[in-house]
């Protein structure tokens, strides 16, 4: 919060939520952050709520016309919004404005040596939405996750498109708990114009107590998964809509994406294009790949082996290939590998996502640039 709030900007607002188990702590800190007039502050309630709920507050206490969610542990460049200012003056319609992640691992999440990738692109285009779709629902390029970086996470949606979704999807934001790829879903049927900016403004931070810190680690998932659904107050994993389809959240990160998309083409009658099962399949056992430990792939294997052989009469488990890798003995490349420059993550100084963000940004084109390079593609 400290990194956003010394920006200078008079145009952008900040929601702040706190979402803990003892309100007291943020309570004292935000005792001096909420006389910024652009701060917002929305406190613990009684109880810890869902992600989905919290979320859900978030946006509807904002009143800006674009919003962009993050974690706690992730960081947003605040400047952006002088590129999607310069991007809505030369194109009518903006829905979304999406742009290349860093990521970031937290010094307590740091198993394994690992690079930051910092894309060295400066494209800013326009992608069709039916290319969109195809991509996302039938897993067409996958890792362990479908390519779609459009999303509320991490990126910019226009208030006018959140409010149709609302209005067009069962009166809320965020209705599933996988929240990110729930907004992923809604946009690609809903949303018009979608933008992408290769240059990176956002770093996607993961800390241990993060979603994002139990990937690979089943036992870790496991011991999350529980907390998750008590706050939910159910199991989503057994919701009328998983009937047929045996692949709860707590296999790994693709059966979560996964089951949103089976809620979402359930609940509002869509249909995944043809060949997705295979991909999917596919993607499982890249999943499978991410575990930390020899241990954990094995548990996770045997997870996605048996839901894999229970669905559809087993005839896409022969699509199932996981391969395990040794991590911690893996050498960390750094250079440059076509147009993608590779640091080692432990950079001297750098502490925070926001410090990264800041070093990386003295090798990268500057948003002013990409920005005047706009006005010149539409001027010529």
């Amino acid at each position: 919060m400290e990194s956003l709030v010394v920006s200078l900007r008079t145009d952008i607002e900040f929601i702040f939520a706190d979402n803990s188990d003892d309100p007291s702590i943020m309570n004292s800190f935000m005792t001096d952050v909420i006389r910024d007039p652009r701060v917002t502050y929305l406190p613990s309630t009684d109880r810890v709520l869902p992600m989905n709920a919290n979320w859900e507050r978030c946006v509807d206490a904002a009143c800006g016309d674009f919003l962009c969610v993050i974690g706690d542990d992730d960081y947003v460049d605040p400047d952006v919004a002088d590129l999607l200012r310069t991007l809505c003056e030369n194109e009518r319609d903006v829905d979304v404005l999406v742009w290349s992640r860093l990521n970031y691992n937290w010094p307590d999440n740091r198993k394994i040596p690992c690079s930051v990738g910092v894309p060295l692109g400066t494209r800013l285009e326009e992608v069709k939405r039916e290319h969109l779709f195809q991509e996302f629902f039938s897993w067409q390029t996958h890792d362990s996750t479908p390519h779609c970086p459009f999303s509320i996470y991490h990126g910019a949606v226009s208030r006018r498109v959140i409010d149709s979704n609302k209005a067009r999807f069962g009166g809320r934001h965020f209705s599933h708990l996988t929240v990110d790829f729930e907004t992923s879903c809604k946009l690609l049927v809903n949303a018009k114009r979608f933008f992408y900016c290769e240059r990176p403004f956002s770093v996607l931070g993961a800390c241990f107590a993060s979603n994002s810190g139990t990937i690979g680690n089943p036992n870790e998932l496991k011991r999350r998964h529980a907390e998750i659904m008590a706050e939910l107050g159910r199991n989503m994993d057994e919701d009328p809509y998983m009937k047929d389809f045996p692949f709860g959240c707590i296999l790994g990160v693709t059966a979560a994406v996964a089951q949103v998309q089976q809620w979402f083409c359930v609940t509002y009658g869509f249909t995944r294009p043809a060949g997705w099962e295979r991909n999917f399949a596919e993607a499982c056992g890249i999943d499978c790949g991410n575990a930390k430990s020899e241990h954990a792939f094995e548990l996770m294997v045997a997870g996605y082996k048996q839901a894999l052989g229970q669905w559809k009469g087993g005839r896409f488990l022969k699509h199932f290939n996981p391969k395990y890798t040794e991590r911690s003995n893996a050498k960390v490349f750094r250079g440059i590998d076509k147009t993608t420059l590779y640091l080692d993550e432990d950079v001297p100084g750098v502490e925070t996502p926001a410090d990264l963000y800041r070093f990386v940004g003295q090798v990268i084109i500057s948003p002013a640039e990409i920005a005047t390079s706009l006005v010149r593609r539409k001027v010529a």
